[in-house]
């Protein structure tokens, strides 16, 4: 199906919502034994099988590029492993993880905070229509008009944690929706994992607290999936080696200023005229992309072979 105004067919394609009873076979199967679980969730879309693979990727609304970058990418390549990406559809972290599930043609779920019938926020109304294309499904333990509160989304939050196999935190500050997400899954037994940031930026402050109180590490999807023992049954992401010829300027800069020898993100920000949370960003995809190696604090190297 071709979204180029993807409003006008929203009332087609959101087609009638349907009722999921707790009990029922295709009910997902995770949050079933949640003390809290929902006696029904509302859904429009599919869900997938309710034993499929499922991966929380949550964070703030108003991410940096450094964490709209690694979201995007964990979407991505969670997806292209076979898992279904569970997100809460909000700005930032949310919609970068649904967007890069899309990206990768994978299965990706919105778990909202009002009823399925409501687009909140509005202008995500092409986002969502675009996971309702691609065979995914909005779900929500409201009845159908119910509007979001201040109290719908905490609420909401352990479902996101409770039909996944685990969460991963990637940027919000110290206190954030993204934090109740993970004190959901830990109450529910379900792994939380933290994406590591800058020390002293405050979108740092949630995941660096996490990772402090022994949340393990997601620098990229193969650490969520091989610390899940996913990687037997999944088609773990490739590492594919792109050429400079098909980067972008900014990565393109950033490469040229990498050598045989570890330099830090600032010196190399310095040289390739970035801002050092750019520059992290880039370096990151360029890490993802097989073109440099990361050495402990955040110091880069040109990959043997990534000319």
């Amino acid at each position: 199906m071709t979204l180029s105004d993807p409003a006008s067919i929203w009332p087609d394609l959101m087609g009638v919502p349907r009722t999921i009873p707790r009990d029922a076979p295709d009910f997902p199967a995770r949050l079933r034994p949640v003390r809290d679980c929902p006696a029904h969730l509302r859904v429009r879309g599919e869900l997938g099988e309710p034993d499929a693979p499922r991966i929380a990727v949550v964070g703030s609304r108003h991410s940096d590029s450094y964490g709209l970058t690694m979201a995007r990418a964990l979407g991505r390549d969670l997806a292209r492993a076979g898992v279904s990406v569970v997100s809460g559809g909000a700005d930032g972290i949310d919609a970068a993880a649904h967007e890069g599930a899309l990206e990768a043609g994978g299965h990706t779920v919105v778990v909202l905070g009002c009823g399925v019938d409501v687009v909140y926020p509005a202008h995500h109304d092409r986002l969502f229509a675009r996971v309702l294309a691609a065979g995914g499904a909005l779900c929500a333990e409201y009845e159908d008009g119910t509007h979001p509160t201040e109290f719908t989304f905490p609420r909401r939050n352990r479902i996101v944690s409770g039909m996944s196999d685990a969460v991963v935190v990637v940027r919000c500050a110290a206190r954030s929706g993204a934090l109740i997400t993970a004190r959901c899954a830990r109450r529910q037994g379900v792994p939380v994992f933290a994406v590591p940031g800058e020390a002293g930026n405050p979108l740092s402050e949630g995941p660096l607290g996490l990772l402090r109180d022994g949340a393990r590490v997601a620098a990229c999807a193969r650490d969520v999936l091989l610390a899940l023992g996913m990687g037997a049954q999944l088609r773990l992401p490739a590492v594919r080696a792109a050429t400079p010829a098909e980067l972008p300027p900014e990565e393109a800069a950033l490469l040229a200023a990498l050598g045989a020898a570890p330099r830090h993100v600032e010196e190399v920000a310095r040289q390739a005229g970035a801002r050092p949370g750019s520059a992290l960003a880039g370096l990151l995809s360029l890490e993802m992309q097989g073109l440099c190696e990361q050495r402990p604090g955040n110091y880069f190297l040109r990959r043997e072979g990534g000319a």
